[in-house]
Order: structure tokens, then C-alpha cells, then sequence
């Protein structure tokens, strides 16, 4: 059954998927050192779609039995960390 909660975890992961594809395309284009702060942001966007399809798989639609560990939140916070070192990395090449 699709409900409010199922739609937006769908929609993030669309989101999320463009993302990627429109970073890859700038970063083709950039190369260089921004490529690299680009691919550290792409990884970020990856573990948030994770942490999303975990959702959906172990609590939405529960497909599977939920494990005893929450790895959603472990994916989430990943995913804040990537995106924390990829603005570090943008940060470095402001400062050159």
C-alpha cells in the first residue's frame, strides 16, 4: 500500500538518483580538485539513498525482519559526514 511516508521515502531516492547523475555530469566537465570534493558529496547522496531503501525494506513495506541494529541511522549519519568532508574539501579550494 502505498502511504504519505512510503511516497516521500520513493521520492527521495528519485531525487537522490538525479543528484547523482547531475554531480557526475559537472564533475566530468570539472575535473581537477573539484572532482574530487564532487565525488565525496556523490558518496553522501549514496548512504542517504540507502539509509531511504532501508527504510523501505525493513520498516515501510517490511520485507524482511528488522535486524538489532538500526543501520538506517548509521547509514544516515554517514552519509552527514561525507557531506561534511566534501564542504572541507571545498572550503581547501577557496583558501588556494
Amino acid at each position: 500500500m502505498l502511504t504519505a511516508a512510503l511516497s516521500i521515502d520513493i521520492i527521495g531516492i528519485t531525487i537522490g538518483l538525479i543528484s547523482i547523475y547531475i554531480i557526475l555530469k559537472i564533475k566530468k566537465s570539472l575535473g581537477g580538485r573539484v572532482g574530487g570534493a564532487l565525488i565525496m558529496f556523490v558518496w553522501g547522496v549514496t548512504f542517504q539513498i540507502f539509509a531511504f531503501s532501508w527504510t523501505i525494506v525493513f520498516s515501510r513495506l517490511a520485507l524482511l525482519p528488522k535486524p538489532a541494529i538500526d543501520v538506517h541511522h548509521l547509514l544516515m549519519a554517514t552519509g552527514m559526514i561525507l557531506f561534511v568532508a566534501a564542504a572541507w574539501k571545498f572550503s581547501k579550494l577557496i583558501q588556494v
